[in-house]
């Protein structure tokens, strides 16, 4: 049980860390919004990607949640094709979290893109991160399979320890008949008919004995 626990320790460990390592120096460099036909492109410059969460406040209003980004001393603010944007402000959530704020007309229907240093642009916020959903799947069927195989062992140790149980009394028993038979066999009454009766008697034992052992 120490070492499935030891296990467990290391799975859980396992998952932590995959789903905190892409924190590691990611930072928020620029925001640019871009005209499009009736609504924008929300464009995020990072050094990686990083999730992106996008909450509707109402139709000229919307914020972005970022995790595992934080933000560096100057953030540029580009806007292309549109002069329009009321309210622009980011916001601190916490330990690599940031809050965006955006007011402008019918923001609502935004997409938010990502663009990582070295990397394609990516669309954020809109879709069930696949990725992360994968590894977690994958460290949770380990863990399941630990649980399994231990819970089976733990049943075969103790269906051992049963059947060794069943074994260590028949031979007791049988040892104590042998003993109680070879007094018998001195009596004097003792007959033909009693020795093959009794020898019948030993052989089930055996045959008892030998099917307590598998």
């Amino acid at each position: 049980m120490k070492r499935t626990f030891l296990i467990l320790g290391f799975l859980i460990t396992l998952l932590l860390t995959g789903s905190l390592c892409k924190a590691n120096a990611n930072q928020l460099h620029t925001i640019t919004l871009e005209k499009t036909n009736g609504s924008y492109n929300i464009i995020l410059d990072t050094d990686s990607i990083s999730k992106v969460t996008k909450k509707v406040i109402s139709d000229n209003e919307i914020v972005l949640n970022l995790s595992g980004i934080s933000s560096t001393d100057t953030i540029n603010a580009l806007y292309k094709g549109n002069t329009s944007i009321d309210n622009l402000v980011i916001e601190n959530a916490g330990l690599n979290k940031l809050k965006i704020y955006i007011s402008a007309a019918n923001i609502k229907s935004a997409s938010v893109l990502m663009q990582p240093n070295n990397g394609t642009r990516t669309l954020v916020g809109e879709s069930f991160p696949v990725q992360k959903a994968i590894w977690s799947i994958f460290v949770l069927a380990i863990l399941g399979y630990v649980i399994k195989c231990s819970i089976v062992r733990t049943k075969e140790e103790n269906s051992l320890l049963i059947k060794r149980d069943i074994k260590d009394r028949e031979i007791a028993l049988y040892k104590k008949y042998k003993q109680n038979i070879d007094e018998e066999m001195s009596l004097p009454y003792k007959d033909a008919r009693l020795k093959n009766m009794l020898n019948k008697i030993d052989r089930k034992i055996d045959e008892r004995l030998s099917m307590s052992v598998k």
